[in-house]
């Protein structure tokens, strides 16, 4: 993919050396504008950079150059964004978590999010880049661009001298190092959540099926954004669903967002730490947070008794939490 640098990047960069500053507010203005100027709300042109940053006041911008000339005192990080998936998501996107009893229970008493590994969820496809019938085309595919670029002009424009088996043994040393790198993307701790503007029965069934003592816990995406706030390597963003028949998750960290197509239904918004060195050998990552600030409310099971609300409540505020606990809008009677 060529990268386009026009005069105005270049001066940007000769004026500001990259810093590498990255906060977790910074991660999520770049996350939720991804191709869209923060400063004039532009759209950023297709493989030009997007200068990521903070402005004068210290507050996190992803500027275009034209807007960065003025916005921009520390550059963090240049971003090209049509190399990244698009994962951003309006903040007042209602989120839900459908859950039994203990687990709701558990959340109250670690006064937190655990977020579990993706190689600990059920699964098998977390982080895949597509189906085993298809790896000889991925390979292939990477293969003939490592082959391209070993091959081809040095920095100064003059043709390479290495022979066909080097070429052919470094570009496979890449396409190893690609594998490796990508394959840790199932390392990652992930939160998952449903997008939806109301309550879904689908997933009352699924996660929370009759006989089951269930609640559903309702938020967003600015709610998960701000309780996420203490790790600064988390972003929250939406899955891409794939028919993997014909296509290939993306390459490096975006891929956690991709999942199969026959998952769709799921419609998942998940929060994840990107980069969790030193704890790679625990089976997930508790984040502690303010419950009352992440959780709109708590909605009961349709399918549980109605004491359960009372019960509910009260163990809400023994863990001395004050979140509003209502019904299931699924109870509403109909007429005829």
């Amino acid at each position: 993919m060529n990268i386009d640098i026009q005069p105005e990047d270049q001066a940007i960069f000769d004026r500001l050396k990259s810093t590498g500053r990255m906060t977790a507010g910074l991660r999520r203005k770049i996350t939720q504008q991804h191709n869209w100027c923060s400063c004039c709300d532009k759209m950023i042109f297709p493989y030009r950079p997007a200068f990521a940053g903070y402005d004068a006041d210290d507050k996190p911008v992803l500027a275009c150059a034209k807007c960065a000339v003025t916005r921009v005192t520390e550059l963090a990080t240049p971003v090209y964004p049509k190399m990244n998936l698009d994962i951003s998501l309006p903040d007042e996107t209602v989120l839900w978590r459908y859950m039994d009893f203990s687990k709701f229970v558990a959340m109250l008493m670690q006064r937190g999010l655990y977020l579990p590994r993706a190689s600990n969820m059920e699964d098998k496809f977390e982080g895949a880049a597509g189906l085993a019938r298809r790896e000889h085309v991925w390979d292939e595919h990477y293969l003939k661009r490592y082959r391209e670029v070993v091959s081809g002009p040095g920095p100064d424009g003059r043709p390479i001298n290495i022979s066909p088996e080097d070429i052919e043994c470094e570009a496979r040393r890449l396409l190893r190092s690609t594998k490796a790198a990508t394959v840790a993307s199932r390392s990652r701790p992930i939160s998952c959540w449903h997008a939806n503007a109301g309550e879904s029965e689908a997933q009352w069934r699924l996660y929370c099926p009759p006989q089951t003592m269930g609640i559903a816990v309702k938020s967003s995406v600015d709610r998960l954004w701000n309780a996420m706030s203490g790790e600064q390597n988390a972003v929250v963003g939406r899955v891409h669903y794939l028919d993997f028949n014909t296509a290939f998750a993306v390459t490096g960290r975006e891929r956690i967002f991709c999942k199969r197509a026959s998952l769709a239904h799921e419609r998942e918004v998940r929060a994840v730490i990107l980069e969790d060195d030193g704890h790679e050998d625990t089976p997930g990552r508790l984040v502690g947070c303010d419950l009352a600030a992440l959780i709109d409310v708590v909605v009961l099971s349709p399918f549980a008794p109605e004491w359960f609300q009372w019960v509910l409540s009260d163990v809400i505020s023994k863990f001395g939490w004050s979140i509003p606990v209502v019904k299931s809008d699924l109870l509403d009677p109909p007429f005829y």
